[in-house]
Order: structure tokens, then C-alpha cells, then sequence
């Protein structure tokens, strides 16, 4: 038995898709998501948005995303890496279909108590069913709550480390890294997942 319940959300769910956000921003830094982003892609059905609440009354203690990747969003998760670590043909053009694990964020309260590998193992297998191939790029910081060992567990399996992968967007747009805030130079691993 769980002290948490982990909840879908759909695009009609405003209120708890903005409370969500702002939980991503507090945790791992501002500009992860846009609530009005995330309620149009929603709508679209490839996204994949989860929320966490515990205790009496229900708290919100967890956020977690996954997507099924459109050719901009394939792009998008290629643009930063060195030339050569994925191919660049778009999944449409293979007629593949390309997921991504994106983030995840659990209050401090409520880690090492299994919330986190709740939330990763419900996005995997959602990947898993929906994909051909999924991606994740994994934070590798040295505090706690490093994710790399528990998604290799879940059958992720590592490609390579990349170095520098977020520092367009801490530089150009609106993130910030938790751990150096901007530009942010926190080294990643990327890890591939087989899907059906």
C-alpha cells in the first residue's frame, strides 16, 4: 500500500495542470512548463502528464511528463546534442514513433519513499506501449535523487554522456538549472528504451 495517489490529468484539468507547473518551476527550476502549453498538448493525446497527492488534506507532492514525439519535437530533443548521437531524420520520416521521458518532480518530503520510481515506471511502460524507441536525458548531479540507476532498472539503457545539453536553453530562454542556475553546464546521460 502507497501513501500517495497518482492521478492522469487531461486537458480539462487547468487548475491542477497550473499547480503542477508550478511545482516543476520550484523544484527544478523556472521555465520548465506552460500551463497553457501543456493543456494544448493535452488536447493533442500524446502527452502524458501525471500528478502525485498525499495526506489529509490532499496535497499535491509530485509531477512527472512523458511524450510521443512529433518531428518538431524530435528536433528539438536533437538540436543540442553533437551531431551523429541520434539520427536526424525525423521519426516520420522512418515511420518510427519516438518517445521521451521528460520531467519529473517530487517535494522533499516525499522522496526515497518510492513516489519517484512509481512515477518512472508508470511513464516507461506508458512509453513502452505507445513507442517504437524512447529517449530520456538523465541529470547527472551529485545529490541525491539521481535518476540513471532506477531507469536502467526499469530497462532504459544508456547511449552516452552528454555535456552541455541544457546550456542553450539556460542561455537563450527562460530556464534555470536548480543545482547552477544559469547557464546551466551539469553533464547528462542519455538512455534509449526498446519499445512494443
Amino acid at each position: 500500500m502507497t501513501d500517495w495517489d497518482i492521478a492522469e490529468l487531461g486537458p480539462h484539468d487547468r487548475q491542477a495542470v497550473t499547480d503542477a507547473c508550478r511545482l516543476a518551476d520550484a523544484i527544478l527550476g523556472r521555465g520548465m512548463f506552460a500551463a497553457e502549453q501543456v493543456l494544448e498538448d493535452l488536447r493533442g493525446g500524446k502527452l502524458l502528464f501525471l500528478t502525485a497527492y498525499a495526506g489529509e488534506p490532499s496535497a499535491l507532492v509530485g509531477m512527472a511528463t512523458a511524450r510521443v514525439l512529433d518531428d518538431d519535437g524530435y528536433r528539438e530533443l536533437v538540436a543540442p546534442m553533437p551531431p551523429g548521437t541520434l539520427p536526424a531524420a525525423p521519426p516520420s520520416a522512418g515511420d518510427r514513433r519516438i518517445g521521451r521521458l521528460n520531467a519529473m518532480a517530487v517535494t522533499a518530503p516525499m522522496r526515497g519513499r518510492g513516489l519517484g520510481s512509481a512515477l518512472a515506471a508508470y511513464r516507461t511502460e506508458w512509453l513502452r506501449e505507445r513507442c517504437t524507441e524512447a529517449y530520456v536525458i538523465s541529470w547527472l548531479h551529485n545529490g541525491q535523487g539521481r535518476s540513471d540507476g532506477l531507469l536502467q532498472a526499469l530497462g532504459w539503457r544508456p547511449v552516452t554522456v552528454l555535456h552541455d545539453y541544457w546550456l542553450p536553453a539556460t542561455t537563450t530562454g527562460d530556464h534555470s538549472c536548480p543545482q547552477c542556475g544559469r547557464p546551466c553546464h551539469c553533464p547528462s546521460l542519455l538512455l534509449r528504451l526498446s519499445g512494443h
